[in-house]
């Protein structure tokens, strides 16, 4: 039997691979080899599929990141060492769905939100509240950044892109 996880990993090496257009219950079913009925014994309809698959996102690559970083005792080196692993591939795929379907767009938002509201909280411990909100929402645009321009993030490259960007953004925090 093919559990409800197990459709929502189909779900999203689909949508990495060939985008939303892909995420139809017929092409679930193909990857899976079910039947629909299989499908609907975990979904009412691909709307429903839709939001497990973005809620999914959602805890992963947001909520579980933050929670690790929090455990230890330098969350900036914690949170960086996470976001290395992040799935690029999907993170585009879903910020190019939220472009054309609300529902995606507001899970987008959600996750944007969420994520800069952490950043500011830790910029908050270095500096002021204003240049913390700043700094998150600078810190946030180089990340979504570099995911456009590298899809390894955790390259030498970007790592070292990564470093002076946040020891720049840290003396700007200072000043």
């Amino acid at each position: 039997m093919t559990t409800r996880g197990e459709w929502i990993a189909a779900g999203i090496a689909l949508l990495r691979d060939e985008g939303e257009d892909a995420l139809t219950i017929e092409r679930l079913c193909k990857r899976l080899d079910r039947t629909k009925g299989s499908f609907y014994h975990h979904f009412t309809d691909a709307g429903a599929f839709a939001d497990a698959l973005l809620a999914h996102w959602l805890d992963a690559l947001t909520v579980r990141i933050i929670e690790q970083a929090e455990r230890g005792d330098d969350p900036r080196s914690a949170l960086a060492r996470e976001t290395r692993n992040v799935d690029v591939g999907l993170e585009l795929a879903i910020r190019a769905w939220s472009l054309r379907d609300p529902r995606a767009r507001k899970v987008m938002a959600d996750v944007d939100a969420r994520r800069v509201a952490y950043l500011e909280s830790l910029w908050r411990r270095s500096t002021t509240p204003a240049r913390a909100r700043a700094l998150a929402h600078i810190e946030y645009a180089a990340f979504v950044g570099a995911q456009q321009l590298y899809r390894d993030m955790g390259s030498r490259r970007v790592r070292e892109l990564e470093r002076v960007a946040y020891e720049a953004l840290d003396d700007f925090a200072r000043k």
